[in-house]
């Protein structure tokens, strides 16, 4: 029975692998094996982990580079100039996240998505997730918006390489991931959350992360930054009034847009969330994971 069950928990490990590998194939992005093992959606320790790896490489259903893990099947771009370029966008996000940090507001900058990911090509732009304090959510995309638009520094429909993305805006309450995020959560939202690189105000970020059951179910190797807990207060009653008159007309301008109707959107707006996706993406990477997870 003992064995059986070592047997049973071996294969299950090697599964969770393979559907790991699968995601991140489907942005060309191969794993090393501290970022794989952490990102793991099964408890095993790391010998079992290097143990079924080695495993999966001799059946040649993975391939193992120097350390770096990839679907056999799979063509992977070359990972240098995509490097340069990441890097290149993350500096330009730090210094803007420090500056966009100066509004009281802001309680932490993350690059999410493609950027995120390294799955970027000169035309790339930048998509930022903000988590600003409760009853602020609205006045900071308002500030933000006019802010980044009147220096350049917006994406529109005639420019967005290395410009920024505001699509994504939480306060420090937290939401409920599972139902707020997108619309097909498996694979996606795990890993879509947990490799954000926060640009200001890491503990924050870190901390709605963790406190989410589902996320933290769903990472049970992942080491968790250390940080303090802190409880951030409503503030003067005048800008409570004012974020949510501007909560009010967010919501009816959002309701009252086409694109809103798309059937692949996906759209949150209430007081503790802005989360726009006129045309979510969910399912389709739902797809093409099945499709190369169905090929090894």
């Amino acid at each position: 029975m003992a064995i059986q069950r070592a047997l049973q928990k071996e294969k299950a490990v090697r599964v969770a692998i393979l559907n790991e590998l699968a995601y991140f194939a489907v942005w060309g992005v191969a794993l090393d094996f501290t970022t794989l093992y952490s990102y793991l959606q099964i408890k095993a320790g790391e010998l079992m982990v290097k143990k079924q790896l080695e495993q999966l490489v001799k059946q040649r259903k993975i391939t193992d580079s120097k350390g770096i893990y990839g679907i056999k099947k799979v063509k992977y771009p070359s990972s240098v100039g995509r490097r340069r370029q990441q890097a290149k966008l993350l500096n330009k996000a730090k210094r803007w996240g420090r500056a966009l940090g100066l509004l009281p507001f802001v309680k932490s900058v993350v690059v999410i998505n493609s950027t995120a990911y390294g799955n970027v090509h000169d035309d790339s732009d930048i998509d930022l997730f903000i988590i600003t304090t409760p009853n602020r959510i609205f006045l900071t995309k308002g500030i933000l918006m006019y802010g980044l638009k009147l220096l350049r520094q917006l994406e529109d429909q005639y420019a967005s390489a290395g410009r920024f993305s505001l699509g994504m805006f939480l306060t420090t309450k937290g939401a409920k991931m599972e139902k707020d995020m997108m619309k097909v959560n498996e694979p996606d939202l795990v890993y879509r959350m947990i490799t954000g690189i926060p640009v200001y105000g890491s503990a924050v970020w870190y901390s709605v992360l963790k406190n989410d059951p589902y996320l933290a179910q769903k990472l049970p190797n992942y080491i968790w930054p250390k940080h303090d807990t802190r409880i951030y207060g409503l503030g003067w009653r005048f800008l409570d009034k004012l974020d949510e008159v501007g909560y009010r007309r967010h919501l009816k301008h959002t309701a009252s847009q086409a694109k809103t109707h798309h059937p692949d959107a996906f759209i949150r707006v209430r007081p503790d969330i802005i989360n726009l996706h006129h045309k979510g993406t969910s399912a389709q990477i739902a797809d093409k994971w099945l499709k190369i997870r169905s090929k090894i």
